[in-house]
């Protein structure tokens, strides 16, 4: 537990506050970026037009920002993300705020870097449904593109391909990030960053409820995948959203009729060991992203609070990270305060361009 004393004196490094050997800092100015992928302006501003294309999906009706919206916190408040049009998703969109410092992606993790995610839903069959070979067709009817990826990739004869798309995407993803988070500038010295209760339920956070030995690092994330018994969300058993499911259980090439909810990274690998298994996302920014959970089964942080309070589901391959934590309805308040005190004074926004037509079209 981080002494009191040494709280209010401010007597404490960026790496003091620790459960065990787990810590919480401020992040850093600036996300990493791959040697491959350097983030240059004109490659940003191409991402930034293929993030709001809905050409890239293939009834042109969804972009990337149909499912991570800026004016949602660049995720979406709604229990499941948006899916392509006929289909329901089965899982909640996590926000694309501060993504870049991630290491793994998706909610099973089964994808590592934004440019290796930004490849999966075009091609998803639920998600924008367009082929990787027919969206660089479109892309190259369309002029004001075709000398946007000459600017962006001039190093190369023939820039319009797919692994190119990705990184443009990539690339204006990395661009939205934000660290003026009142715990970022209280880390940084600023010690009326956070108030009483906010520091109080940083101790708790990082003491009695733990938290931190999952939710660490810059980004309050270990990056690990865990089973912590989440509730099924009854909305799993509709049927659109079932057949979703089905399909990608089938795709695994496991058996629908003995599966009923989402298993996490289950589905991607098949390891029984991982049944139920989900990412630990991280916490920036949470207070603006409800609902919660992979299935969105909770609507608010205080449920959130409550699940992990009891010591989260009754599943028998459950974390052993997780036991009851016997908070009281002051010591909740405050964890909650503190969970308040990770969402960022100014939160980047971006207005949709308008986009360039194809050939010949004015």
């Amino acid at each position: 537990m981080v002494n009191k004393a040494l709280i209010a004196l401010g007597i404490f490094s960026s790496i003091a506050l620790s459960f065990p050997t787990y810590t919480v800092k401020p992040l850093p100015d600036k996300p990493p970026e791959p040697p491959d992928n350097p983030t240059t302006p004109e490659k940003v501003e191409l991402g930034k037009f293929l993030y709001f294309d809905p050409r890239l999906s293939g009834d042109g009706s969804t972009s990337c920002a149909t499912c991570h919206d800026p004016n949602h916190a660049w995720g979406k408040r709604q229990v499941f993300s948006p899916a392509y049009p006929g289909n329901k998703h089965f899982r909640n969109s996590p926000t694309i705020l501060n993504a870049a410092y991630n290491l793994f992606m998706f909610w099973d993790g089964r994808t590592k870097g934004l440019e290796e995610q930004a490849k999966k839903p075009i091609e998803s069959p639920f998600e924008m449904n367009l082929t990787h070979d027919l969206m660089v067709e479109r892309i190259k009817k369309i002029p004001k593109y075709v000398e946007m990826f000459k600017k962006a990739f001039p190093d190369e004869e023939d820039p319009i391909t797919v692994e190119n798309v990705v990184k443009a995407i990539a690339a204006f993803e990395r661009t939205i990030v934000c660290n003026d988070s009142p715990f970022d500038l209280y880390m940084r010295g600023d010690k009326t960053a956070m108030t009483e209760k906010q520091i109080k339920g940083l101790q708790l956070f990082i003491g009695k409820a733990g938290c931190v030995q999952c939710h660490n690092g810059p980004n309050f994330t270990d990056e690990k995948l865990h089973i912590t018994g989440v509730p099924k969300n009854k909305l799993e058993d509709d049927t659109l959203v079932a057949i979703t499911r089905n399909f990608v259980v089938r795709t695994a090439g496991l058996n629908p009729k003995e599966i009923d909810r989402d298993l996490g990274a289950y589905f991607s690998t098949k390891d029984p060991k991982l049944k139920g298994a989900f990412k630990t996302p991280s916490l920036r920014n949470v207070a603006l992203t409800p609902p919660y959970m992979h299935n969105g089964v909770f609507k608010t942080l205080d449920e959130v609070i409550e699940f992990y309070n009891k010591g989260g589901g009754d599943v028998e391959n459950k974390s052993p990270l997780l036991r009851p934590l016997n908070l009281t309805q002051d010591e909740k308040e405050a964890l909650k305060a503190f969970l308040e005190a990770l969402t960022c004074k100014t939160i980047p926004y971006v207005e949709e361009p308008e986009l360039p037509p194809y050939e010949g079209e004015e």
